[in-house]
């Protein structure tokens, strides 16, 4: 899969709406993601103004990523993982939200999202996103809902 001539490509501020073409198994994921981002993140702060949500598909397959605008906390990456552009929004929120989840592992001491001491793992649970204690086995949240209800979420 090649970014550099994409069949498709959307990018969008994270914490903006996606475009109303992108596909809506994936639109939610990106959704969802960007409420968790600002839930349960434990270690230094990092925000995420100048940073664009990037998806680019050729002949199916899908590669996501951050693109920047400016100065940001976090540097572009992009990650060609063959994930597929017709899916299921289940899935799709796990790619998504483990991709993001391992990008961000790669900052001094960003660690998201956490359950006391652990990092929580996205899987799909009787066809429902989720986030799980890797230890327990049990659901800590549906993935997009790990911000305590009544509270903002935001990405920063």
């Amino acid at each position: 899969m090649s970014w550099d001539d994409p069949d498709r490509c959307w990018r969008f501020p994270v914490g903006e709406e996606p475009p109303g073409d992108l596909p809506s198994a994936w639109a939610s994921a990106f959704s969802a993601v960007t409420r968790d981002l600002g839930c349960r993140r434990d270690g230094r702060s990092i925000g995420f103004d100048n940073v664009v949500w990037t998806i680019v598909a050729n002949d199916g397959a899908v590669g996501v990523g951050f693109s920047l605008t400016g100065e940001a906390d976090v540097g572009a990456y992009r990650r060609c993982m063959n994930y597929r552009l017709n899916t299921t929004a289940a899935q799709a929120l796990v790619w998504l939200a483990d991709d993001v989840q391992y990008e961000l592992a790669g900052y001094e001491f960003v660690q998201w999202p956490m359950s006391g001491r652990r990092i929580l793992e996205p899987r799909v649970v009787d066809d429902r996103a989720v986030w799980v204690d890797p230890i327990t086995g049990t659901i800590a949240a549906a993935i997009g809902e790990l911000c305590p209800p009544g509270t903002e979420p935001t990405p920063s």
